[in-house]
């Protein structure tokens, strides 16, 4: 199944099941520490979904470019925060976001990581971190999750802190922040953020 497969086929229900999470209660390992203090600027939203999170930085002063290669950008566009802005591209080469020439203040990508074959990995962070301002916050959730077949039938990757600490020594990029918590609603699954600033 490719990456985009089962967004497209369950996009309604999935449009419903992420709106039904607060932002503050999903970002709150981190935002309370790391964005409440930033001076809103112009924020990029990879693997935007339904526009959840992009929303959630508009309405807090931030410009957002919300980039979704999946269907659930459709229902997302109609409902979106004059402050946000769509493009359909994705992950590891982001080439129309690339071709923009744009820099920006804040990186997410929430629930998005293992989407990227992990031979692919550390290209794909490279050019996140030519796409940060001076100073710019990276901020990257990992997926771990225990059912290998889900796993295998969704199209996970594995993923790695380890790696990602790495990859951003290599980059000369600064780790500002790591946290944990367990999944919501599912006992075999928990999440891992890294937070990175740019030189």
């Amino acid at each position: 199944m490719s990456s985009t497969s089962y967004y497209n086929q369950n996009r309604d229900a999935l449009f419903e099941q992420y709106h039904a999470y607060d932002p503050e209660v999903v970002h709150r390992a981190w935002a309370p520490e790391h964005l409440k203090g930033r001076k809103p600027g112009f924020a990029c939203d990879i693997g935007a979904g339904t526009g959840r999170d992009a929303n959630w930085l508009a309405e807090q002063g931030w410009e957002v470019l919300a980039v979704e290669p999946s269907d659930l950008r459709e229902p997302g566009e109609g409902k979106s925060d004059p402050r946000v802005t769509w493009l359909d591209d994705t992950l590891p080469d982001l080439q129309k976001l690339r071709a923009l020439g744009r820099r920006f203040d804040l990186i997410l990508l929430r629930s998005v990581w293992m989407h990227v074959p992990r031979s692919r990995q550390e290209r794909a962070f490279r050019i996140l971190t030519e796409l940060l301002n001076p100073s710019g916050l990276l901020v990257i959730s990992l997926r771990h999750g225990s059912d290998e077949e889900e796993n295998r039938s969704r199209g996970f990757h594995p993923v790695s802190a380890d790696d990602l600490i790495r990859y951003a020594r290599d980059r000369a990029i600064s780790l500002r922040g790591q946290y944990e918590h367990p999944d919501r609603s599912r006992d075999h699954v928990h999440w891992e953020w890294l937070l990175f600033v740019a030189s």
